[in-house]
């Protein structure tokens, strides 16, 4: 996967996050971690406008339908690391 967490010379998402070290690097891209408190996977980087930003998958519970899954661009600041 281009731009994959971990694939290539821009670092993992410890050394993107400030105040984070690295762990163990796995032969999977995807990377579990916490977006607004709550388990997600982190998919894919891509360098933006201001910064990194991180592709993220979370389910959310939407009251009326129950639970959606949810794909978005989120900036490093946004996603903490497990």
């Amino acid at each position: 996967m281009r731009g994959g967490y971990g694939t290539s010379d821009h670092g993992t998402l410890a050394d993107r996050h400030p105040g984070t070290t690295s762990s163990a690097t796995a032969q999977s891209p995807a990377r579990h971690c916490l977006v607004d408190r709550e388990p997600s996977l982190l998919v894919e980087w891509r360098q933006g406008a201001v910064g990194w930003e991180g592709r993220v998958i979370s389910m959310i519970w939407i009251d009326a339908s129950g639970w959606a899954t949810v794909e978005r661009w989120l900036p490093v600041g946004d996603i903490t690391p497990l």
